[in-house]
């Protein structure tokens, strides 16, 4: 019985991590075949050893399965929730650029300005020529630095829904190089990935010309870059575009070879309506979750309470006897007088071991188990003994 209870308890221990699995990789007719299978194993054996403390066991590990499998598919969710929030914040990032763009131009580029205006002021005023050259040198880096501001701002400054020919005619008015071979897709996305791109090459190399190539779904830019700029990681913008590509199945690299920058992406058809049902499907899954968690809590207990209903029924069917009934039995009663009163059949459950030779177990309907607490039993067709196991005093 000890190696039985063993074998038990591993098999109980496989079938609840067998629906823990199936929840969390979402397999729900693998789940359905398993508990049916349980269902089945255990209705077979209570039918065959009529042991229902065995088969109530078992209900119990069902009970235990449906929890853990409700505990995966939440896991599952979660995740998902989770991974959906970080799309959602890379997108309402880029979103944001547009706004950023603004700020930049009106704060860094009128303190620039300045700059160069005071370092004017001591060019012409300064009687050291070389402190005339140095404030020279001030005002044409500060020059330099306004105008790679005021390129970066005319690209970034692009609505949100923009195109890529958009794109393309605000950097070639920013002063731009462009050489575009190919077609240009007339989607969002692509527009901003271009649009990453061209900010990418006026930081790192500010007047060197730029070529873009679109093949399909394939957007290639290149530019010449200096072995100093090379040497850097390319921005965050661009690893955010290339997280985003690769949850939607597409990628993205970005790298230096023979002094040339390249950003290479296959992009995904359907990128803008996904990004546009970004906010929905977070809100959705969002719900999603917190119902799979009510529902991880309460599943169970509902499976549980409709097991045990289910149970209680078929075990008072004919097994309940009133108080009255019992306390009318007397020890030396004929059998025959017993039995016009006692209920049609025994209840199923016993209570504290096996059942007594020549005794007849039946229920006061005490839910869920409805075990056997009142007890009769026979000897020479008499009543010979009587027990009331229910605790109340007659």
């Amino acid at each position: 019985m000890h190696g039985w209870g063993q074998w038990y308890a591993i098999a109980a221990a496989a079938v609840v991590a067998g629906c823990y699995l199936c929840g969390r990789r979402s397999r729900i007719g693998t789940l359905i075949a398993l508990l049916s299978a349980v269902e089945v194993t255990a209705a077979i054996a209570v039918a065959r050893t009529q042991d229902t403390v065995s088969w109530l066991a078992d209900q119990a590990v069902v009970v235990l399965a449906v929890f853990a499998a409700l505990a995966g598919a939440y896991r599952r969710l979660r995740h998902e929730f989770v991974e959906q929030g970080w799309a959602h914040a890379r997108d309402a990032r880029l979103h944001e650029r547009t706004r950023i763009a603004a700020d930049l131009h009106d704060t860094l580029g009128h303190d620039l300005a300045l700059l160069s205006l005071q370092a004017a002021g001591i060019q012409v005023g300064a009687q050291d020529p070389e402190i005339r050259e140095q404030a020279a040198a001030v005002r044409a880096g500060t020059a330099a630095a306004i105008e790679t501001v005021r390129r970066i701002v005319d690209l970034l400054d692009v609505d949100a829904d923009a195109d890529v020919a958009t794109v393309l005619d605000r950097a070639r008015a920013a002063g731009m190089a462009l050489e575009v071979r190919g077609t240009a897709p007339r989607e969002p996305f692509v527009a901003r990935l271009v649009t990453e791109a061209l900010s990418n090459a006026v930081r790192h190399a500010p007047g060197a010309p730029v070529t873009i190539t679109f093949a399909g779904r394939r957007v290639k830019v290149v530019n010449p870059v200096s072995e100093q700029a090379a040497a850097g990681r390319p921005g965050a913008g661009l690893a955010m575009l290339s997280a985003r590509l690769e949850q939607a199945r597409g990628s993205l690299t970005a790298g230096s070879t023979d002094g040339m920058f390249q950003v290479v992406a296959d992009v995904p058809a359907g990128m803008d309506e996904d990004s546009g049902r970004l906010g929905a499907d977070y809100r959705s899954r969002r719900r999603r979750v917190r119902r799979m968690l009510a529902g991880t809590i309460l599943i169970p207990f509902a499976v549980l309470l409709v097991v045990a209903t289910g149970f209680y029924t078929w075990a008072v069917r004919d097994a309940s006897m009133e108080e009255r009934v019992f306390a009318g039995l007397r020890v030396g009663m004929s059998e025959a007088a017993a039995v016009r009163v006692l209920p049609g059949r025994e209840s199923p459950v016993r209570w504290g071991g096996s059942s007594k030779p020549g005794c007849r177990y039946f229920t006061d309907g005490n839910y869920p188990l409805a075990y056997g607490n009142y007890v009769v039993c026979f000897s020479g067709n008499r009543v010979s003994r009587l027990e009331d196991l229910t605790g109340r005093d007659r």
